[in-house]
């Protein structure tokens, strides 16, 4: 019976190695699968992040326009003038301001347009934008159970002389 092992007729080793061979097609997906998902948290945590950091450009971006269109219109009023997003039939101040700012990465922001009073040669505009950024991996963790505060405030604002005010000498 050994010759007949060994010539291969009868080979109980080929078969029992048949039947218990281990299929590994499985598991690599399942590893796939659990890598796939650590790549990504760890890949959208900074990307998070930058978009946070350019909504605040944006945001600064916004006012200094605002308050560069204001500081040029001769029909601005003295006092405080706020609306928020959207800013339509606000004013022209407002309306060009909120239009430099994305909605959907700051939902419901303010934007607030101020002359100072007074007659002298010293009035500025202020134009201010504020409102908040919602950080979607926060936002993630809060649905899986954790209690982690999602928002960040973004507020920035912006100063300029009023070009249509007193000669002063």
């Amino acid at each position: 019976m050994n010759a007949a092992i060994r010539n291969g007729s009868f080979s109980l080793h080929r078969q029992l190695c048949r039947f218990t061979k281990p299929n590994n097609s499985g598991q690599a997906l399942v590893e796939f699968t659990l890598i796939f998902v650590l790549f990504l948290v760890i890949a959208w945590i900074p990307a998070d992040f930058g978009l946070a950091f350019f909504t605040g450009q944006l945001a600064q971006n916004a006012s200094r326009e605002g308050a560069r269109i204001a500081a040029a219109d001769p029909s601005l009023s003295t006092g405080k003038v706020t609306c928020t997003m959207p800013c339509s039939g606000a004013g022209n101040i407002l309306e060009e301001t909120a239009l430099r700012l994305s909605p959907a990465l700051m939902p419901g922001a303010e934007v607030a347009v101020e002359l100072e009073g007074g007659t002298g040669c010293d009035r500025t505009v202020t134009v201010s934008v504020s409102g908040n950024y919602n950080f979607f991996f926060y936002r993630i963790l809060n649905l899986l159970g954790g209690s982690v505060d999602s928002t960040v405030p973004i507020q920035r604002r912006t100063e300029m002389r009023w070009e249509h005010q007193n000669v002063c000498g």
